[in-house]
């Protein structure tokens, strides 16, 4: 008689912590298999509907994964220019080290996730720019 039990975790599809987990996950996995099962079909995130926001966050990893990167570091930071002070996912090639890979905004209401969208200036690519670490900047002096 096999004594080993197979755990199947079922979570309803309004807990925003456990879709928040998974996709954070999927993330640092660089990999969006591990986020696809919990969009709905009619769900938009960055205005674009659930096969283009893969599609999107698969050329964002498929673009790492080019360059050699295999799994990239979370940090928390917070967006300095569009919703200023709103907490930031930032994942990076090395923890906190340069400017992030890429950083995600999830905007929740009513305990249910609202949107998720790329979030282009939090604090990590605030510091990189600033000690002139972005390659993407041209600084005149």
């Amino acid at each position: 008689m096999n004594t080993e039990l197979i755990k199947l975790k079922v979570r309803p599809k309004s807990d925003s912590s456990y879709v928040k987990e998974i996709f954070l996950k999927a993330c640092q996995n660089l990999d969006t298999s591990i986020f696809e099962p919990l969009i709905d079909e009619n769900e938009y995130f960055e205005s674009l509907d659930k096969y283009r926001f893969l599609q999107s966050m698969k050329e964002q990893f498929d673009y790492l994964k080019e360059n050699g990167v295999e799994k990239v570091y979370m940090a928390i930071g917070t967006c300095k220019m569009c919703y200023t002070g709103e907490k930031v996912y930032e994942f990076y090639k090395e923890l906190k080290n340069g400017k992030p890979a890429f950083a995600y905004n999830i905007q929740e209401e009513n305990g249910n996730i609202k949107d998720i969208f790329r979030c282009n200036f939090s604090d990590g690519y605030q510091r990189a720019s600033r000690d002139n670490k972005n390659p993407d900047i041209t600084y005149l002096f």
